[in-house]
């Protein structure tokens, strides 16, 4: 190969990379719920708006008294939303998986005081400024119908595990939470200690480990290092039904 062929052979290369990671980037993007009505030339327009961070374990997203005004997209990682109670105690609203959204309610003008995100392990986020979703929604309008329905969903979640903080015993939450969290296809629970799931229910770790206790004494887990094994799907839906 000649020099001349040879520099234009590696000019190709450059010019490609750059184009492939946004093609890559719309093709992430394509899997997100609320962008799933759109073209490969109105996915463009949103990977153009969008910019790409990284957060570290252990790192705070957003803190409490903050209002992101922004919508954050998790690429790659885990982020975890949680609370904390006037007397100090958290609570853990939600725990995001990459091709999740969050930080929506900032946009609907909700403020997060005492809610904040942090990333649990190495995380790359895609961030979206409020002027931008506004202006997306304005130009796409079914967008903000995929909103509306992710918010609905996160309602109705919300509207459950307040109803089982309210009305259902410790033992009964767990077993809600550990059926949630699993399927019959997948019964086992890996990577959450007992302190985090009694933040998932708002208890402590000392009484979490009483309540798992009691379902793996009769018969419905297997309790193993950041592991439980469902052996009994149906009874441990019998105890999560109860109040």
């Amino acid at each position: 190969m000649n020099q001349r062929a040879a520099s234009a052979a590696a000019g190709g290369r450059r010019g490609r990379a750059p184009l492939d990671a946004a093609a890559a980037r719309r093709r992430q993007l394509q899997h997100v719920d609320i962008f799933r009505d759109l073209n490969e030339a109105q996915l463009r327009e949103v990977e153009r708006s969008m910019r790409e961070t990284r957060v570290g374990a252990g790192r705070a997203v957003y803190q409490p008294d903050e209002i992101p005004e922004a919508l954050f997209l998790l690429k790659t990682g885990s982020v975890q939303i949680s609370r904390i109670s006037p007397d100090g105690k958290r609570f853990v609203i939600a725990n995001i998986e990459p091709g999740a959204l969050f930080g929506e309610m900032a946009l609907l003008g909700q403020s997060a005081s005492e809610t904040f995100a942090e990333a649990l392990e190495d995380s790359t986020l895609g961030v979206l400024r409020r002027q931008d979703v506004e202006r997306i929604i304005v130009r796409f309008p079914l967008v903000g119908v995929r909103i509306m329905q992710t918010l609905a969903e996160r309602l109705s979640e919300a509207e459950t595990q307040l109803e089982d903080l309210a009305l259902k015993s410790l033992t009964a939450r767990l077993a809600a939470l550990i059926l949630r969290l699993t399927s019959a296809a997948n019964a086992q629970l890996s990577g959450l200690t007992h302190n985090d799931l009694a933040e998932r229910v708002g208890t402590s770790r000392e009484t979490a480990t009483q309540a798992l206790n009691e379902l793996k004494a009769a018969g419905l887990i297997r309790i193993g290092r950041k592991r439980i094994d469902v052996v009994d799907r149906a009874g441990l839906r019998g105890v999560a039904e109860t109040y």
